[in-house]
């Protein structure tokens, strides 16, 4: 039983999702699929930025991404802007954005040599000033084309559900398929290692960055259509969230391990969460409170499991 939990960490955000999904039965007086889709389609967002946290923390060395919530907020406000001029440029440009700027935070932390949270910190910080300073003069709403599209329905399954299983199938195989993911996963392991083996580290790296922007730009364009449009803070709802899905899924903290269906299923269960907490009338604060908690637990676990193996 304990090898079998250790190769397959799904089972962990799995159960946790199963006992939330029942104690939010307690609390309605129900259980109902209906219940799964709503999470499923509100964890849409989060997932898309914890797969790309994930391929950050991969590439290790303690990496991890804290300018995201930055970059959606940034790349939410170019859609607005440019869809309504043009779809196709729009939805591109928010994406190719989003891996510019991971692009940047990847070539400072090879070429710089600073610290990748330190790195993501600094940058995220610009990003926000340039939307401080960009936000007046931009348009907030979204596209009327998009919005319809991802109110689309599947059997149940919204749009935003489908769209996040494509991207989730595609990096999977990315990640175990091909060369890259490989690359990927051994650099994460021992850099100096990979780089002795014959790896080229500094790109893989920067690539791993690059996605990861990437993902934080296609979350932009999607949050910015279903909530209505662009602000500010719009990112922070998704922090914790994505952050605790991306280690409860299985990701480990020192690098060179993934699980993408790990990570599906830890931003389901972190819906679940924030449903059930507000189905018991807990305050935001109270609830950000219990989420942090829970992180903390789940970092702790991630780097003594990781000790443990050496």
């Amino acid at each position: 039983m304990k090898k079998f939990v250790e190769k397959y960490t799904f089972i962990w955000p799995l159960l946790g999702t199963l006992i939330l999904w029942g104690l939010i039965g307690a609390v309605s007086g129900q259980i109902s699929m209906n219940q799964l889709f709503s999470c499923a389609k509100l964890a849409s967002f989060a997932l898309l930025l914890a797969m790309g946290q994930m391929v950050v923390v991969t590439s290790g060395e303690g990496a991890i991404d804290l300018s995201q919530v930055y970059i959606l907020t940034l790349c939410a406000y170019i859609s607005c802007n440019l869809m309504n001029i043009n779809p196709v440029l729009g939805f591109a440009a928010a994406i190719v954005v989003g891996a510019v700027c991971g692009f940047v935070n990847g070539c400072i932390n090879i070429y710089l040599k600073v610290p990748a949270m330190i790195t993501t910190l600094a940058t995220g910080y610009i990003i926000f000033t340039v939307i401080l300073i960009g936000a007046p003069h931009m348009t907030t709403l979204p596209y009327g084309g998009l919005v319809s599209f991802i109110n689309m329905n599947f059997g149940g399954f919204s749009m935003l559900t489908v769209i996040c299983i494509v991207v989730a199938s595609i990096l999977a195989v990315v990640l175990y398929k091909t060369k890259y993911g490989k690359q990927l996963h051994a650099v994460g392991q021992k850099r100096l290692a990979a780089q002795y083996s014959g790896i080229a580290v500094g790109p893989v790296v920067i690539a791993a960055f690059t996605m990861g922007g990437a993902l934080c730009g296609l979350a932009g364009v999607l949050c910015g259509a279903f909530i209505g449009g662009a602000f500010q803070d719009m990112g922070s709802t998704y922090f914790l969230p994505s952050i605790a899905a991306a280690f409860v899924g299985g990701t480990v903290a020192s690098g060179g391990r993934s699980n993408v269906l790990g990570v599906c299923l830890g931003a389901l269960m972190m819906s679940f969460m924030t449903t059930f907490l507000n189905a018991a009338s807990l305050s935001p604060g109270i609830q950000r409170l219990i989420q942090g908690a829970f992180l903390v637990l789940i970092l702790v676990a991630s780097v003594s499991n990781a000790v443990k193996k050496k």
